[in-house]
């Protein structure tokens, strides 16, 4: 029988930067759940060479959107 996990809050962070996406996207959801606060921002920096990964976190059409597109910023709410 698999144990609960328990999970502290982390406080006074503001901003998260991923420098490479996680192999295991729900460690990038994962990660947000875990601040704490109402000015929270985070950062994931990606490639093209990224997509596979990048597919784990927004899915498959939105990432080939993103790595496809001109802008060099993404913004999700």
């Amino acid at each position: 029988m698999d144990r609960p996990v328990h999970r502290y809050k982390i406080r006074g962070i503001r901003n998260l930067i991923f420098y490479s996406l996680p192999e295991n996207a729900g460690y990038y959801s994962e990660l947000l759940n875990m601040l704490e606060g109402n000015d929270i921002s985070c950062a994931a920096l990606f490639t093209p060479f990224d997509l596979l990964r990048l597919e784990r976190v927004v899915g498959t059409d939105r990432a080939k959107r993103m790595v496809s597109s001109d802008k060099l910023l993404f913004m999700f709410v």
